[in-house]
């Protein structure tokens, strides 16, 4: 079952992160756009019980975060830690995700009573959302956004990011089709007044940029 934002992918957090800071007048800042895009009940495992007794069976799952897409950013932000405490508020309740779901893996396990002549089928939530960032450099002559080549608005890196929450499901029957949920959005994160060019930054911050995939 994928439940996905009425209305597109949905802006749920947004927010400037140092990249580096290097003395008085020379630092780097992610502008960090956050969107939701589905939530997903994975299939994780079935069992069918063929006996006329209850039997029970152990089940261990693990939470965490994992960046699917634009892993290279890491070199200068550590993607997963701006999760850290993030919320989101869907269909009027909020969620807040803990952190063993984006800084500190965890395993569960859980214990599984299945009755006579019955299947179980254990789902785990999972939470997609795509970051889209631009960078912000601020030096002696001011603070600039960053674009590739002269003209042009701020450049923007794309990532992909995946939760394995601690939320989970015993059924006993699969779930299939799709839903519409509603979720409440935020604005965008600011940027300077200015844009300029990748090759006019400090070394320090031409080097961050290219480590960073930029």
């Amino acid at each position: 079952m994928v439940y996905k934002p009425s209305g597109g992918d949905a802006l749920v957090k947004s927010g400037c992160y140092y990249v580096y800071v290097s003395g008085a007048y020379d630092s780097l800042i992610a502008a960090v756009d956050t969107y939701l895009v589905d939530i997903t009940w994975v299939l994780m495992m079935s069992w069918m019980n063929d006996t006329d007794a209850t039997q029970t069976y152990p089940y261990t799952f693990t939470t965490g975060l994992t960046i699917t897409k634009g892993i290279e950013v890491n070199k200068g932000l550590s993607l997963g830690s701006t999760y850290k405490g993030a919320s989101l508020t869907i269909d009027h309740k909020t969620r807040v995700f803990k952190p063993t779901e984006t800084t500190e893996a965890k395993t569960i396990t859980i214990n599984l009573n299945v009755p006579p002549q019955s299947l179980i089928v254990v789902y785990q939530r999972k939470y997609k959302f795509r970051d889209s960032m631009f960078f912000v450099h601020q030096s002696s002559r001011g603070q600039f956004n960053v674009a590739l080549q002269g003209g042009e608005g701020p450049f923007r890196k794309e990532c992909e990011v995946e939760i394995m929450s601690e939320d989970f499901a015993t059924l006993r029957a699969e779930l299939s089709g799709t839903g519409m949920i509603d979720v409440d959005t935020v604005g965008h994160a600011q940027g300077a007044n200015q844009t300029n060019t990748k090759g006019n930054c400090t070394h320090a911050c031409i080097n961050k940029l290219d480590e960073m995939g930029v």
